[in-house]
């Protein structure tokens, strides 16, 4: 969650002291165009941004790898803009991956791209608003990330409509802003639909009954997002736990993805995945989504609070590396695979979570860093170069690690240096490699070759003899069970 604090009016400002009002200049284009000089030193970068690198990045580390720090500087820059902006995280197919490629090009030409979101001035040295991120700063040694979220997909992911892309472009000043209700009026007069069309769409792929006679929701609340609050509840007729996602669609401007996301989920069943359940549009206005949920907790405190060997991760593997093959073949892109977003049963069952915003069932959506979780991101995410199916099985990797070293490389950084690292140094160091056995040293080379092409997809994985050595699901129980003790969660 980020703080906005601006400049407040001094006492005795009016009108006669401040002077004539200038309206802000028309048609302006910040191009940006980025050079190496003699030195090696990056020219041509907003002043804002050449304040944060300052900060984070050394001047050997700017000389030696100038485009390294553009690219992070970049990504990290256009990140945080699209978190102010609140956007849902939706199903990721590779069609939007392109699309938010040419977003984040556009916005280095945009007037935003000249301000910097640690620092109050702009490039004209003008006072700014300072973002604070409370959970994560820059400046500070982050903590261990806090948990996080879920999501699904269909047997041949649908084409996501045009007009869910949240953002639009001004003329004359190419700047990116995020559509008002105005334009959504605007996109629903053109394809002829209105609130009250999708809503009526959304009742026909929900439960018409009521959802007590099904279930029995608790006040316990699991967490609170953007998109709305997660209660544990019961279902009646199996007695099994599940999540129920209250969303008020009165404060839902983009109904349609609603409606879009649904549809996809309903169709998305795996046993590796947190799977939709139901859906029930109240009479209040509300939507209940139901999801399952695992009463074991993510794997982040196994990893964190347990000794895994590898059988243990062998079995782990074994289990993602299914649901991340059943997306993949249903052309749709994880983007977040790590320990926070693989949840456990107490009879170990391994399940993903976090592909899609109604599934969000556990922690809370706002609890993410400015560019999301950048330690499990691949060197491509932030290069933009192949960038597909196979950043999830860069991120298996990294995960792998977490599950030897009890967390990412690079997690002690702050998330710009961090994206940094990733991208100038590709492949990260391995503490323990030498400890390790020859097949899991050959399955991570596998996932975390830097040559996206040289990297394994899921199938092939899924057939590596490293898996071999798995044990049954089960053996990860009294792992669960010890880290639940340590962390007084049992």
């Amino acid at each position: 969650m980020m703080g906005i604090f601006k400049r407040r009016p001094r006492t005795g400002d009016s009108p006669s002291s401040i002077g004539a009002v200038i309206s802000e200049p028309t048609n302006v284009n910040h191009d940006i165009h980025v050079s190496v000089n003699a030195q090696g030193e990056l020219e041509g970068l907003p002043s804002a941004w050449l304040r944060q690198i300052g900060t984070q990045i050394t001047r050997d580390e700017q000389v030696n790898n100038p485009l390294a720090v553009k690219q992070a500087v970049k990504f990290y820059n256009y990140s945080i803009k699209k978190q102010e902006k609140g956007e849902m995280k939706h199903i990721i197919t590779e069609p939007l991956i392109d699309e938010e490629t040419k977003e984040i090009d556009k916005y280095m030409n945009s007037k935003d791209a000249h301000k910097s979101k640690d620092g109050n001035l702009d490039d004209e040295g003008n006072e700014e608003p300072i973002y604070v991120n409370t959970i994560n700063r820059p400046e500070t040694v982050p903590a261990i990330p806090p948990k996080r979220t879920p999501t699904t997909n269909l047997k041949k992911a649908p084409k996501i409509p045009e007009q869910l892309d949240c953002l639009t472009i001004d003329e004359g000043t190419c700047e990116l802003r995020r559509k008002s209700s105005s334009d959504d009026d605007i996109l629903r007069r053109k394809s002829g639909q209105t609130d009250e069309d999708y809503i009526r769409e959304l009742k026909k792929l929900c439960n018409p009954g009521d959802p007590n006679d099904f279930y029995c929701r608790s006040n316990r609340d699991l967490g609170t997002g953007a998109m709305g609050i997660v209660y544990a509840a019961t279902d009646l007729q199996t007695g099994q736990p599940v999540a129920i996602k209250d969303i008020d669609m009165t404060k839902q401007q983009r109904k349609e993805l609603l409606l879009s996301e649904i549809a996809i989920m309903k169709n998305f069943q795996h046993k590796n995945l947190v799977n939709f359940l139901d859906a029930f549009v109240m009479y209040d206005g509300h939507l209940w989504v139901v999801m399952e949920l695992l009463d074991g907790g993510p794997l982040t405190d196994v990893v964190t609070e347990t000794v895994m060997k590898e059988h243990h991760i062998a079995a782990v593997c074994h289990e993602v590396l299914q649901a991340i093959d059943y997306l993949h073949s249903r052309g749709t892109i994880h983007r977040d695979i790590k320990s926070d977003n693989v949840l456990l049963s107490m009879d170990g069952s391994v399940k993903v979570t976090d592909f899609g915003f109604c599934a969000s069932v556990v922690g809370n959506e706002q609890r993410e860093t400015m560019v999301g979780t950048p330690y499990w991101m691949a060197p491509e995410v932030v290069t933009r170069q192949k960038y597909g199916k196979k950043v999830d099985i860069w991120s298996l990797g990294i995960m792998i690690v977490e599950m030897l070293d009890g967390e990412p490389p690079y997690l002690r950084e702050p998330p710009l240096r961090a994206l940094y690292l990733i991208t100038a140094n590709g492949r990260p160091k391995i503490i323990r490699w030498g400890e390790l056995s020859y097949n899991l040293r050959d399955f991570i080379d596998r996932c975390l070759q830097v040559d996206v092409d040289q990297r394994a997809t899921a199938e092939e994985l899924l057939k590596h003899e490293f898996l071999n050595v798995r044990s049954e699901l089960k053996s990860l129980t009294p792992l669960i069970k010890a880290a639940k003790k340590m962390l007084h969660k049992a």
